[in-house]
């Protein structure tokens, strides 16, 4: 009996030549397959079986990998050329991360998408440092003064990296009846922020539990024509799983092609993000290429 698990995606493409042969263009998620093949011989009986059960999601494209490909992909050498390239963007970002006279929210803002974009593990000590350093000079304090968005966006980061910190944070943002002010609804990139935040709530933590009910409310009200196709697209993503429940390494593909059709994305950090997953990706081919 064999069992058989493959899941793997083709290399998203740069949105500008960065080597001389580009890489191949992305394409949607590859279905999740299991094969199970099972075969039971006797001295007059030979049964052979063969079963593919596929988990499959409406926005999935059939799966393209085939022998061909797998034997076509990158070498060992285009692999260290895409190290090198990698390694001096790595740099870039670090700086940004290390940047000690940078804004609160621009550093809050540089993590999330370093972590949303599957790079975190290249910067676990220094993201540690930089929040080491937001807390230790009163940035948490200061943000959660000027708005919910900041608030809600420390907030998460800080509890995510084990740092302890009060869901009284929120409390600056609710009415004389207890209830979370309902201007603040305009703000959609805050709502989103309160939502992902809520989720990271202890038991017995009611103003988090409260604060998801009024985000989750006011986000399934929202509709394209009110607040333009890209930032529905990021609530409905968001709506159908939170972040802090995705797979990281899934989320990046999603991530990737999400931030890469922002006007201020940044191109440093975008750069090493498509470096890094595609990286990642041939080093799946290379196994399977070996073992095909």
């Amino acid at each position: 009996m064999a069992t058989e698990l493959l899941c793997l995606h083709r290399p998203i493409s740069l949105t500008h030549k960065l080597f001389r042969n580009p890489l191949p263009k992305v394409i949607q998620a590859t279905p999740l397959t299991l094969k199970l093949r099972c075969s039971v011989s006797t001295e007059n009986v030979s049964f052979t079986e063969t079963e593919t059960e596929a988990r499959r999601s409406a926005n999935y494209e059939p799966n393209s990998w085939d022998y061909d490909y797998l034997l076509s992909s990158d070498t060992d050498e285009s692999i260290e050329v895409y190290k090198d390239k990698a390694k001096k963007l790595e740099a870039e970002v670090r700086r940004e991360i290390n940047n000690e006279k940078a804004e609160f929210l621009t550093l809050l803002e540089l993590i999330d998408n370093v972590q949303r974009l599957g790079l975190g593990y290249r910067f676990e000590s220094d993201i540690r440092g930089a929040l080491d350093r937001f807390v230790s000079s009163g940035g948490f304090d200061a943000v959660t003064k000027t708005s919910l968005h900041g608030t809600a966006l420390s907030f998460r980061l800080l509890r995510q990296h084990g740092f302890e910190v009060s869901q009284e944070a929120f409390s600056g943002f609710k009415d004389q009846n207890g209830n979370f002010l309902e201007n603040l609804k305009e703000d959609i990139k805050a709502i989103l922020s309160l939502y992902e935040a809520s989720f990271l709530a202890l038991e017995g933590e009611n103003i988090l539990d409260e604060a998801k009910v009024f985000a989750i409310s006011h986000l399934k009200e929202l509709s394209e024509e009110k607040i333009g196709k890209e930032l529905a697209e990021q609530v409905n993503h968001a709506l159908e799983l939170p972040l802090h429940r995705r797979t990281q390494r899934l989320e990046a593909v999603w991530s990737i092609e999400a931030y890469r059709k922002k006007e201020d994305a940044n191109q440093v950090l975008l750069e090493l993000a498509i470096l890094d997953y595609n990286m990642i990706q041939s080093v799946y081919q290379r196994d399977l290429r070996e073992t095909s």
